[in-house]
């Protein structure tokens, strides 16, 4: 699955940066919205296998090249993560086959009718139809660094779809998908049953953030070094207490004019007001740490960067209140 971009950058940044003891990195749980956000009212929510049929997959060979899914694997993945969630009241499943059996690649579009019977039946606001997981195999050769010879590999590109029907429309309110590779050691036992059976469910549960509000690490770098209060705060970072890191940066803060110790100080404040919920206030302190850095300083840079992930934060937001009102 795809993370985001600046916590591989992070990473790359904390290790250059604390070879010379300036910098530590952390890492916390932050909540991210998902793509999706359903309409006012929709608490009760049910999951339907919509996907073509397929011929069953041979559990003694292993073969390259496209498969189908498993349709009832894919519902039941589906409702199982959706329901693991706790973001709806409450999660019903038909795992039984609503595609007409001629169906072979394409699933058809449920019809307002079709949508209300099951909605009515099943009790739900709302429906997940698993429409399609196509899958594509592949053997590769994979080299690790400092390894003397070559892995042999199974790669399945996966290509996951779920429509979403609320029966008040007569098309559906949106469809879903996603494109990504999955990789298994090449051993004896794998055959064609295992690998659709296993990548039909990985295959679902790379939709999952993009349909549920859904919690990520990220990394965050501050400075830690060059005086008693940045190595006393950096302790209390550890301990997670936020509270007195504060302190003990403001104090340094203020206790300088101007220079590098004062921006690095600075920008650590900006942390905290993060970690405490403040946006807004710490903006306002990487302001301040631009101001008292030099230009294309590393302290600039610092600042900089770190103002762009602020921003992307503050624009999830608004979207993130919203979908998490129901709770």
């Amino acid at each position: 699955m795809r993370k985001p971009i600046f916590h591989a950058l992070l990473i790359g940044a904390a290790s250059m940066l604390a070879a010379c003891g300036s910098m530590q990195s952390f890492t916390f749980e932050q909540l991210y919205p998902a793509e999706i956000t359903y309409p006012a009212g929709v608490n009760h929510v049910a999951v339907v296998n919509n996907m073509p049929s397929a011929p069953e997959p041979k559990g003694n060979v292993l073969t390259a090249g496209m498969h189908e899914g498993d349709g009832k694997v894919a519902a039941e993945t589906l409702a199982g993560a959706l329901a693991d969630s706790r973001y709806f009241g409450r999660v019903m499943i038909c795992d039984s086959a609503l595609c007409p059996k001629d169906a072979r690649t394409e699933a058809p579009v449920l019809t307002q009718t079709q949508v209300e019977e099951l909605c009515a039946s099943l009790d739900a606001d709302l429906l997940f139809s698993v429409e399609r997981v196509a899958l594509q195999t592949a053997k590769r050769e994979v080299y690790y660094p400092d390894f003397p010879m070559p892995f042999e590999v199974v790669e399945v590109k996966i290509r996951p779809t779920v429509r979403i029907y609320i029966p008040s429309r007569s098309k559906p309110m949106v469809s879903v998908s996603h494109v990504d590779s999955l990789y298994w050691d090449l051993l004896p036992e794998l055959s064609d049953k295992a690998v659709v059976r296993d990548a039909t469910a990985d295959a679902i549960s790379t939709l999952m953030p993009m349909l549920i509000p859904h919690w990520g690490e990220v990394s965050r770098l501050f400075y830690d070094g060059g005086s008693v209060e940045m190595r006393d705060a950096a302790i209390c970072v550890r301990e997670n207490d936020w509270g007195e890191a504060k302190k003990l940066w403001k104090q340094l803060y203020d206790s300088r004019k101007k220079g590098r110790v004062k921006a690095k100080a600075a920008f650590n404040l900006a942390l905290a007001c993060e970690m405490e919920g403040s946006l807004t206030e710490a903006s306002g302190w990487l302001d301040k740490a631009k101001t008292y850095a030099s230009p294309g300083s590393e302290e600039e840079r610092m600042a900089d960067y770190y103002q762009k992930v602020l921003d992307e934060k503050q624009k999830d937001l608004p979207k993130l209140d919203m979908q998490m009102k129901r709770f």
